[in-house]
């Protein structure tokens, strides 16, 4: 029997709870794509169900068949308290929260990502994302949203310095 949980009825895409909290209270729990950065061509359609298993893509573009992997160099586990460096201008509460909630996770990265990384080339990075993945003049957000977004997470994922990458075909 397959898991059943929470995906997003559009794309069929896996989903997890974001709780907000500030300073040892719980402000509220909000759902999100599993994905780095939410995406920008629909809503999250909440739904019950068994989401889609996907191919493994590139984290910073979206281009499939990554070869590389950065592994995360924070361990919140190790600490009760840590601090990152996060970029949070333009960004909503919910936005925050998902980029935050990417330092916990390894990023995974193509050829041409991984050599912008190495660059800590940051526009570069999100001119490829939006050359690869062009935000929909219908859209529920606009570029200045999207750029917000791609600029949060990419700040979390810098600020944690990551490491040397690992090749990904080793998992």
């Amino acid at each position: 029997m397959e898991d059943i949980g929470f995906m997003c009825a559009r794309c069929g895409g896996e989903v997890h709870d974001v709780t907000h909290n500030r300073e040892g209270t719980l402000d509220g729990v909000g759902y999100r794509h599993n994905r780095r950065v939410e995406p920008w061509d629909h809503e999250l359609e909440l739904a019950v169900g068994a989401p889609e298993q996907r191919d493994r893509t590139c984290d910073f573009c979206g281009c499939s068949g990554p070869r590389w992997l950065y592994y995360p160099t924070l361990d919140p586990d190790d600490t009760d308290i840590f601090e990152v460096e996060l970029d949070t201008t333009h960004l909503s509460d919910d936005d925050t929260a998902v980029a935050v909630l990417n330092m916990l996770y390894p990023w995974y990265a193509c050829d041409t990502c991984s050599v912008l990384v190495a660059d800590r080339n940051v526009e570069q990075l999100i001119a490829r994302a939006l050359e690869r993945t062009p935000v929909p003049e219908d859209g529920p957000v606009d570029e200045a949203t999207v750029r917000a977004r791609l600029t949060g997470s990419l700040s979390v994922f810098f600020t944690t310095r990551p490491g040397r990458p690992q090749p990904s075909r080793a998992l």
